[in-house]
């Protein structure tokens, strides 16, 4: 096999209004993939093409095109002739050259994408930006004519999973997709990290085959990254037709409902964060160097575990997992459930392509089959369809845990909770609704509720503009400072529940969502404990730190913040040290010796006029900041909607509009619509479409729909909360 980068001298033009017709001449562009059109001052959504001539130089082998990704729809043309039809932005997917193609010896190659979000593919709804483009870049796979199958699902055409037996034994099932006409055999070859053979096994080309090792090596997260490598040969006329060469690694997790997830037989609390792939300025189109900064963030902050979310990433993203031991969490893109059939086979139809394409990794411990399609109504068609998706999985892989991520509506006992073997749920109290303290009576209920249920926090966290900053963070603030205050506070809540798996953190980078401006910024999601370039590091990133990394270090808080007005401030540390001492322009103050939480706070710290010089030292490391006196306040700290972004409190406590018992407009839609619908036919008619049709969905709560309507008639909003506090819940 030979693999030849197609990256390069593309031709590439949008297509706004015309209908695409192969040949046609266009108003082309020379671009290199990586690629993307997408950019924040033109955030086109349509049809494009991209374009490429291809050689062949032996006529006598077999080609295939190889699409890491074309986002979102793609119809591949060579010659002239539709080859090709794929669905989904996300996952590989490969084409095989025809062969008059080949004996002419050059195609065409066009590529017509289109990133429009439709009702029949997967995203169909998100809180991030489809970009569009071909993203992942582009290759041809040379082989000879009878070879492993290298268009079944975007594989290399050996499928390939590693267990651990009952007994402690492993096993390697492997089965191959070949094309040829012949008589063949696959023979299997599990190798060990030395090279030294330790199973094997001949089958007929269709058959599966099975190796055993009697006491595997485990894949065992961060303590041991073990692998085991199985070289599969293709065997016709007596001679080896193809190869191919998969990377495994024997692991064993179990999850128990009230101590949590079990690695190899011990118990592991997950400690993770989840990312999107897409960064500033280049936005999907990241390259493997891209990738590499990343996951060294990720493991700079000690993090064991990565929700790679919201679909399939690139294979490099897995790679990386499984080499530096994180317990991946790996999803399709089902955000909104509908009946739609065709949506439904997509969803499938990406699940299998998810699955088969990263069965091999041994970092991947669950196979997410949604997020949060609660948000639009939990209906049982929704059941239904997640069982079918589930039964998928199992199918396709029994050695791994089927998962899904709900939201706050989801009640305890929706079936949306009973249809996979964990779940985790998206949380944010202390942000969109409710208090920070909260999560701790949510969790225990649900707990309580669903004893048999494995859970987990999948989402969590605050956004904040590194610009902004407050000596009194609260709520919608968008403040460095709130972020930080709100994980030390969170956080240890998660620790105190045993029976929780642990957590992803919402999320390890700031990332794109053309739907958002709030917070200063626009197309901007900034719950990232590190900007969307990469750049910035904020303070929330080194709580983590101090809580999981072990290299020692010592981070002085809000150096961003600057510029004061109050003579004495508190100074917070983060550490994962035993103790620090402070030193104020060269003067030595208290050693704190006693460090709680990952965190050092020395108060009614002086500061003199214009510049001071702080600086914190260890016997290991040390940090330093600037903090200036100065007259007036920098305004440059506050929005000037006072920081309530978008996300705003208008103008009553949540406290203050609930009645135990009763509905509230804090109640999400669903519910008031099952019981209060004509309240909502009183206030707000011309919105009940737009509940009943999914376009506003009934997950969200009604005072986040309407604040903004009756902003400026606050009575309206406390006459519907009146009138639903009347009204008993179910």
């Amino acid at each position: 096999m030979e693999i030849i980068d197609l990256n390069s001298e593309w031709q590439f033009a949008r297509l706004p209004e015309n209908e695409f017709v192969p040949g046609s001449s266009l108003p082309f562009e020379t671009v290199s993939l990586p690629h993307t059109w997408y950019k924040d001052e033109d955030r086109y959504h349509g049809k494009a093409v991209y374009k490429k001539t291809v050689r062949f130089a032996d006529k006598n082998k077999r080609y295939f095109l190889d699409f890491k990704a074309a986002d979102q729809k793609s119809k591949i043309y060579i010659n002239g002739k539709p080859v090709c039809e794929h669905k989904g932005g996300y996952s590989a997917f490969r084409v095989e050259i025809p062969e008059d193609a080949v004996k002419k010896g050059e195609a065409v190659i066009e590529a017509l994408l289109d990133n429009s979000i439709t009702p029949d593919v997967i995203p169909n709804f998100g809180d991030f930006t489809v970009f569009g483009g071909l993203n992942r870049g582009a290759g041809l796979i040379i082989t000879n004519k009878d070879c492993f199958d290298r268009s079944f699902y975007g594989t290399n055409g050996v499928i390939a999973i590693a267990d651990v037996l009952e007994d402690g034994s492993g096993c390697v099932r492997v089965r191959a997709h070949v094309k040829t006409e012949k008589e063949a055999l696959c023979r299997h070859i599990l190798k060990d990290e030395n090279g030294k053979e330790v199973a094997e096994c001949i089958v007929s080309a269709n058959d599966e085959g099975s190796l055993r090792v009697k006491d595997p090596v485990l894949w065992n997260g961060k303590n041991d990254v073990h692998f085991y490598y199985l070289y599969s040969y293709l065997m016709a006329d007596g001679s080896e037709k193809d190869l191919v060469k998969t990377r495994l690694g024997f692991k064993k997790v179990v999850m128990d409902p009230d101590k949590g997830l079990f690695l190899n037989g011990k118990r592991v609390r997950i400690c993770g964060v989840a990312k999107h792939q897409d960064r500033a300025g280049v936005f999907n189109a990241v390259t493997d160097e891209m990738l590499d900064e990343d996951f060294d963030i990720i493991k700079e902050v000690g993090a064991n575990g990565v929700r790679l979310s919201h679909y399939q990433h690139p294979e490099k993203a897995y790679d990386r997992c499984d080499e530096d031991g994180l317990l991946t969490w790996a999803e399709i893109p089902m955000l909104k459930m509908t009946e739609n059939p065709e949506l439904f086979a997509n969803t499938e139809e990406q699940l299998k392509e998810l699955i088969y394409q990263n069965i091999h990794h041994p970092s991947i411990f669950c196979w997410g089959i949604q997020n949060e399609i609660g948000m639009f109504k939990d209906a049982a068609f929704m059941h239904e369809e997640c069982k079918k998706l589930a039964n998928i999985a199992k199918s396709l892989d029994n050695t791994r845990l089927v998962t899904a991520a709900n939201l706050l509506n989801v009640k305890p006992e929706s079936g949306l909770n009973g249809v996979t073997d964990m779940v985790g749920y998206n949380l944010y109290f202390g942000w969109y609704y409710g208090k920070m303290q909260d999560y701790s009576g949510f969790l225990d209920d649900l707990h309580a509720k669903r004893k048999e249920l494995p859970v987990g926090i999948s989402e969590y966290g605050v956004d904040a503009n590194i610009r902004l900053h407050s000596k009194e963070p609260h709520v919608r603030d968008y403040s460095e400072e709130y972020q930080a205050l709100f994980h030390e506070t969170v956080y240890p809540i998660f620790l105190s529940k045993d029976y929780l798996w642990g957590s992803y953190i919402w999320n390890m980078f700031d990332f794109s969502s053309d739907r958002r401006d709030e917070g200063g910024v626009k197309y901007l999601n900034g719950k990232g404990l590190v900007t969307h370039d990469r750049k910035t590091r904020k303070d929330a990133f080194y709580y983590y730190k101090s809580m999981w990394s072990d290299e020692p270090f010592v981070h002085i808080c809000s150096k961003r913040f600057a510029n004061r007005t109050d003579s004495t401030i508190d100074i917070k540390v983060y550490t994962n040290l035993k103790d620090v001492t402070l030193f104020v322009n060269d003067k030595n103050t208290a050693e704190i010796t006693k460090i709680e939480n990952g965190t050092a706070l020395f108060k009614n710290v002086n500061l003199k006029e214009g510049e001071n010089l702080v600086k914190v030292i260890s016997e290991k490391c040390s940090d330093e900041a600037v903090f200036r006196l100065c007259d007036t306040a920098d305004e440059s700290y506050v929005l000037p909607d006072s920081g309530e972004g978008v996300v705003r409190n208008w103008f009553i406590k949540d406290e203050e509009m609930v009645r135990e018992g009763y509905l509230s407009i804090l109640d999400n839609i669903q519910e008031v619509l099952e019981s209060a619908r004509e309240v909502l036919e009183k206030y707000i008619p011309d919105m009940i479409p737009l509940f009943d049709n999914d376009v506003i969905p009934q997950g969200l709560s009604l005072k986040s729909v309407i604040e903004k309507r009756f902003a400026d008639m606050p009575d309206t909003m406390l006459d519907i909360n009146k009138e639903l506090n009347e009204i008993k819940k179910p």
